[in-house]
Parts: C-alpha cells; structure tokens; sequence
C-alpha cells in the first residue's frame, strides 16, 4: 500500500468526497506550480476522487498524472467576464461526468472562477495564496478583486506560511477564514552524499532581479573577499525574465568584472534539475530583498541536505532554523551577510553539519504527505459542513 493511501485511511472523511482543482494559467510556470506537481502526485490512489479543471496544452495540464480526470477550458490571460463566462460554462458542463464536492483554486489567480463556480453549484470554495496579498507584482485591482472574493467567495484561504496569513490579516481578509498549509516536498528525493568539493561552493538559484537580491549578493562576495582570505567559488544559477533583469546583470557585469575575485564567479545559467544543482554546493544563498512567501529552493536546499544563508523575509524563518539548518541576515545587510559567510568559512565542519540538519528537518516537517492530509482535513471539514 502506497504511503499516501494509508495516511488518508487515518481520517475520517466522507468516502465519495470529490474535489476539482482549477488552475486557469496558460503559460506561467513557476514555484507555485511546482508545488502543485508535488501535491497531485501525492494524492492518493483512489480514482476519481480528484480532478483537474487546467488550460489545454498548458504546462499545468502536461504535468497531471494520467490517473487524475482532467476538464479542460479556455486561457484567461487577463481579467475578462466573456472568458470567465466560458471557462465556468466547461466546468459546469464537466460536472456532469464529475460531480465534485468542493473546488479548490490553487493560486489566486484563479480565485474568482473558484468562487463564481461554488456559488453556482453550492458547493463549499477553497483558494491557496501563495504570495503577499499586496505584492508589488499583483495589479490594485486585483487585489481588491482578491479581497473580495476572500470575503465573499471562499469558504476557507489557504495561506503556505504563517508569514502570508499575516500579511492577509492586515490586509483586510477575514482571519476566521485563514488556515496555514506548508507546501511540501516529495518523499522520492535520495539521501544527499557527503560534498567533496575542493573548494568551497556558494551558490544562487532563481531569477535575476532586484527582489531576489542578486545584486547585493555580490556587495556580500566582494566584502568576503576583502575580510577574508579562505579560496571559495561562487555559482549563479538562473537567468534574467525582463528587460530590467537583463540591466541588472549587465550593471553587475560593469561594477565587479574588474576585482580580484571575478574569476571566482560562474554563471551556470537555467537549470532543468534544480536539485541535481543544488547536490553540488556546500552552501545555497538567498539573498531575497523583499517579502518572499514560501520559498521551494529552500526545500529543495533541505531535501539535497544542503545548509541556507538566507536572508530574513517572510517564510524564510519557518524553514530555516538559524545556526541549526543554516543562517540568517537582515534583509539588504549584506555586510552581516559577508561576515557569516567568514565565520561559516573558517569553520570547517560547519557546512556538513548544518546540511545534514537541514535534510532531517525538510524530511520530518515539509513533505508532501504532511501538505495533502492537512488539505484533506479542511476540505473533510467543509463538504462535511455543507
């Protein structure tokens, strides 16, 4: 018996439940997603008690498992009631094969379609939020749209950390209806092998821009090298989405590509395999400049029993148990972040013990099975109440 199947045998919940799951991006792919993947393949083993409301073709759709009933509906790339209107009209036409008991919209991109359609088929509506609920990313209107819904729609907000939920509650959505859910990572990744790296590899993982703090990432390398002497190389992974992560990287280019230490530094590009990169490090540096809610390349660092210097913003603090798992610094501090990374240099052992730590932790705390079951028993509780 698969592991999931017996965690689900230990609730006691309605034995049809049936719940569709909407995803309505055509394109965009990133940590949110991922986790999505997880969870769907996660889920138990029973068949058609999960479906997948997701736009054909779209990167969603291609990664659900053959065993998961797909309904299919028209891009929504902007806010717009005509394809709204449409996009409900599939899935209530899908309902028919698929009489769900509660929809659940996984990014609050989906959140008025999750609502108009719990409205019309009376069932109880769900919705994940895996963001600030003000990020500078989300248009005003937006996110008085997701207010709305939060209020009126939803029967319940799934927040992915403590640090979202309170950002919710001081933004005006109701707390009674705010539940905090941590993403999780699947149990298939191997026990990490000992690093025997030569030299010391610090690295980067994700986009480049302003708010993942790249660029004081390097503020940090070049204040390492002036204090401190121990040989070290630097590993930047990723790659720029916009016009204004190209400038970046060429402003970084400009201001560092004449030190000493330049030569230390390599640009990996886009990765496919995350974690394969994170296996090769000794330590993983996020140094996010602004509020990040949940970050997955922590779990993914964990789960390669990789230690963090991270800095402190949002979720962070919940995966990253400082000078246990890893370490922290306050956000734009890149000097504190450069003397850690002196301290942590020095002494020898520490990396290795910290990686190992870290790997426990994400095995204990963050994994797939912990995140479906906490769902499970909120959905339990709303059909149930219905």
């Amino acid at each position: 018996m698969r592991a999931g199947a017996a965690h689900f045998q230990k609730l006691k919940v309605p034995p049809f439940m049936r719940i569709l799951l909407i995803h309505n991006e055509a394109q965009y792919f990133a940590g949110a997603e991922k986790v999505l993947g997880y969870y769907l393949q996660g889920l138990p083993p029973a068949s058609g008690e999960f479906a997948v409301a997701a736009v054909r073709g779209s990167p969603v759709s291609e990664m659900v498992p053959p065993s998961i009933r797909q309904i299919r509906i028209p891009p929504k790339q902007q806010f717009s009631l005509g394809r709204l209107r449409s996009q409900v009209g599939c899935i209530l036409k899908g309902r028919k094969e698929f009489p769900f008991d509660l929809v659940h919209g996984w990014t609050a991109r989906d959140w008025e379609l999750t609502s108009l359609v719990g409205g019309l088929c009376r069932c109880p509506a769900v919705g994940t939020l895996h963001d600030h609920p003000g990020a500078r990313f989300i248009y005003p209107r937006r996110q008085v749209l997701m207010r709305w819904c939060a209020r009126y729609g939803l029967r319940r907000v799934i927040c992915v950390s403590r640090a979202v939920s309170q950002e919710c509650g001081k933004a005006g959505y109701p707390v009674k209806k705010l539940t905090v859910i941590h993403n999780g990572l699947p149990n298939w990744v191997p026990t990490p092998e000992p690093k025997r790296n030569p030299v010391c590899r610090l690295g980067f993982l994700g986009v480049f821009s302003e708010r993942k703090g790249l660029q004081d990432l390097f503020f940090a390398l070049d204040e390492l090298a002036r204090i401190n002497s121990v040989p070290w190389q630097a590993v930047i992974a990723g790659a720029p989405r916009d016009t204004a992560g190209e400038s970046l990287v060429a402003n970084i280019h400009r201001r560092f590509s004449q030190t000493p230490w330049w030569s230390q530094v390599q640009w990996q590009g886009w990765v496919d395999k995350p974690i394969e990169f994170l296996k090769t490090l000794d330590l993983l540096i996020m140094p996010s400049s602004e509020f990040d809610p949940f970050p997955t390349v922590l779990l993914e660092a964990g789960g390669a029993g990789l230690p963090v210097l991270g800095a402190r913003v949002g979720g962070v603090e919940e995966i990253v148990v400082p000078d246990q798992t890893g370490w922290l610094f306050e956000s734009g501090n890149w000097r504190q972040a450069a003397e850690i990374l002196s301290r942590v240099l020095a002494e020898g052992d520490g990396l290795r013990l910290a990686g190992q730590a870290a790997f426990h932790r994400i095995r204990a705390e963050f994994t797939v099975e912990k995140m479906v079951d906490n769902y499970r028993r909120v959905y339990s509780t709303l059909v149930t109440n219905v």
